[in-house]
């Protein structure tokens, strides 16, 4: 059978219904969807909305869509089954279709995928926000949400069952997670934040009413965390890195620039590349954080000030994350004192897998508050509750995960604490 989708009217000037054309066996069925769109948003060749900036929704539209389509598709063939082969009639397919999809006459819809799709819409809307700082979510906690939606549509297709509140179990954690594990070959980190989700989902439609099934509460149902490896460039890698020729090249010039400065105070890239004139005051940095939506005061480094003083304190316009990191591993790899390998392991697609990696391949934009945290703990000039205060972590406990000291740090720490003492 073939489904596509099409415009009830493409030549609308609003927003106008979708419908699929369903064809099977010689049969064509028109069914509409509850699915409206503009008609200035939507691929005609594709049969899908554009992915454009002007329709920013267009993931989860059409995540909705690969989610009627799969519904479909899974109503035929089940009735196919139930039938010795025999194919619906058109009326009857049409309202196994409804049912498989929870639409009422009016159009409602209160299955779990529309659940979902709403927490996204609300979520991208600012109507929904963070129960702990009360603040929208961020635009990557958003596409994490649709990422785990997009995996649990193809978990859906794949095993040929309708997921819904009422079959969210243990069973299906096991299923799933084999699938994310040997189908897509996810880290058990990422994993892990699938299951975190779906568990906040599950949470939320069952404190508003919506579900009655608690087995995603059990402690079968858990969230995998594997300790990642990262870096923390030292004091010494980070001068070298300072005085490092780029005057040829102003893209790695900047880019170099603006990795110093969160070296030197510990912010966010969301944060340190939005440093203005008006953040500065009595030599002190005044910023409240894009994530946490927290105020932080953070005193002015030698390095900070002399960056500052030279773009007269208008840091060069940041660019994409992804550009920064691609940048940052180029500059890294003019520096010799980075060319030094480091072992990384992890699981993925089930398996361990062990990588040896030059140091400059690890850098990124969070390198640079990772190097401040764990420099200055090094350094032992500030208490763990001042450095803590100019990152923002609100516990020690999620503060000393986040440093990273190897073995040979801590023992360097423990030599220097015996020889005070001894003095």
């Amino acid at each position: 059978m073939e489904v596509s989708f099409y415009l009830k009217r493409p030549d609308a000037e609003k927003q106008t219904v979708i419908f699929a054309r369903v064809s099977y066996r010689g049969l064509k069925l028109k069914y509409y969807t509850p699915e409206q769109i503009s008609p200035q948003h939507w691929n005609k060749e594709k049969h899908k909305a554009k992915e454009t900036r002007l329709f920013p929704q267009y993931l989860e539209f059409n995540a909705r869509l690969n989610t009627i389509e799969a519904a479909i598709k899974t109503v035929y063939r089940r009735y196919l089954n139930d039938n010795r082969g025999n194919p619906p009639t058109l009326e009857g397919f049409k309202q196994l279709i409804d049912q498989e999809l929870n639409i009422s006459k009016k159009g409602s819809r209160n299955d779990f995928f529309s659940f979902f799709e709403g927490i996204i819409n609300d979520s991208n809307n600012g109507v929904r926000l963070h129960r702990t700082t009360g603040q929208p979510f961020s635009k990557n906690t958003i596409k994490a949400y649709v990422t785990t939606l997009n995996h649990l549509i193809a978990f859906q297709s794949k095993a040929k069952k309708q997921i819904n509140f009422g079959n969210i179990t243990y069973e299906f954690y096991r299923e799933y997670t084999e699938f994310l594990i040997k189908s897509q070959e996810l880290t058990s980190n990422s994993i892990g934040k699938d299951i975190k989700i779906i568990k906040a989902v599950m949470n939320e439609a069952t404190e508003r009413g919506v579900n009655q099934n608690l087995n995603y509460k059990s402690r079968l149902f858990h969230v995998t965390k594997e300790e990642s490896t990262s870096i923390f460039l030292t004091k010494e890698e980070l001068a070298q890195m300072e005085y490092l020729d780029l005057t040829s090249d102003e893209r790695l010039e900047k880019t170099r620039d603006l990795f110093l400065i969160g070296c030197y105070t510990g912010l966010r890239y969301s944060d340190y590349t939005k440093l203005r004139k008006d953040h500065i005051k009595d030599n002190l940095i005044h910023i409240t954080q894009t994530k946490t939506k927290d105020p932080i005061i953070i005193p002015i480094h030698p390095v900070v000030k002399g960056i500052l003083k030279k773009y007269d304190n208008q840091l060069p316009k940041s660019i994409s994350n992804q550009k920064a990191n691609q940048y940052l591993k180029e500059i890294g790899k003019l520096l010799t004192c980075l060319h030094v390998q480091v072992s990384k392991t992890y699981t993925k697609g089930g398996r361990e897998v062990n990588e040896t990696l030059q140091k400059w391949e690890m850098i990124t934009t969070h390198t640079a508050r990772r190097s401040f945290a764990t420099n200055e703990v090094l350094a032992k000039r500030l208490s763990i509750t001042t450095i803590m205060a100019m990152t923002g972590h609100r516990t020690e406990q999620s503060f000393r995960k986040y440093i990273k000291l190897t073995s040979n740090d801590q023992a360097l720490i423990a030599r220097e604490a015996w020889k005070q003492a001894e003095n």
